[in-house]
């Protein structure tokens, strides 16, 4: 399975995908009703993001992607980089991928859960930002 290469080329796709992501205004206000701070821990190579739906970003947006936050996160979701291009295009059975080990997650399980339903029309954008950045042999 396909990982990123550097924190560098996970850093770059993420606030790719973000930015476009933030245009799906109808998806963000469901996202911002959650109050949730979601911290993604990354392995392979090492790479951390936070997510977060409860503190406005410095233009009052809710929904903000900060990489190496000191915000306390109410989820910690940890994964190796391939583990997390999947998730990120829909590919991942995340239940599965908990049971298995290849997803760990520290904090409210249903809150995760409440939040998976609410991103998958996110999916389709990642591979996007994957195509737009030459690395077609990382979609799946």
């Amino acid at each position: 399975m396909p990982a990123f290469e550097s924190k560098e080329q996970m850093l770059n796709v993420f606030n790719k995908f973000w930015v476009k992501a933030s245009e799906h205004k109808e998806i963000m206000e469901k996202l911002a009703k959650s109050q949730v701070v979601v911290k993604f821990d990354i392995e392979d190579p090492t790479f951390q993001f936070t997510i977060n739906f409860r503190d406005p970003g410095p233009n009052g947006e809710i929904g903000t992607l900060i990489v190496d936050s000191d915000v306390e996160p109410e989820i910690t979701v940890w994964s190796k980089s391939e583990t997390t291009n999947k998730f990120w295009q829909g590919k991942l059975n995340t239940t599965i991928a908990m049971a298995r080990g290849k997803v760990k997650l520290d904090g409210s399980v249903a809150k995760a859960l409440g939040l998976l339903s609410k991103i998958k029309p996110l999916y389709s954008v990642f591979p996007e930002i994957l195509k737009e950045e030459g690395l077609d042999h990382m979609i799946l």
